[in-house]
């Protein structure tokens, strides 16, 4: 009754078989960025205030903390297209 796409049919579509790699690609996102975040903020304990290695080791941190703040809104978006690929596909098969 209902194909479930390997998510290589057209560019750009995203489908249900894309899910699985979509979510695992987000969990390593967000492995990377703690493990990142916590070696970054190992080392500015160890650094002299004010130092340039403190200095860039903080607005690394800064920066980490805002690309981790996206990932929320990327989960939002990608389920969104998964959720209306599958009406799209419930309404195209009938």
């Amino acid at each position: 009754m209902f194909k479930l796409c390997s998510g290589r049919e057209k560019k750009g579509q995203v489908s249900l078989g894309a899910a699985p790699t979509l979510v695992i690609t987000l969990v390593v996102i967000g492995i990377v960025l703690a493990l990142g975040a916590t070696i970054l903020d190992k080392f500015k304990d160890q650094q002299t205030a004010n130092s340039v290695a403190a200095n860039a080791t903080t607005n690394a941190l800064k920066g980490i903390d805002t690309f981790s703040s996206f990932q929320t809104v990327v989960a939002i978006v990608l389920v969104s297209a998964l959720i209306l690929g599958l009406v799209a596909l419930i309404s195209f098969a009938r």
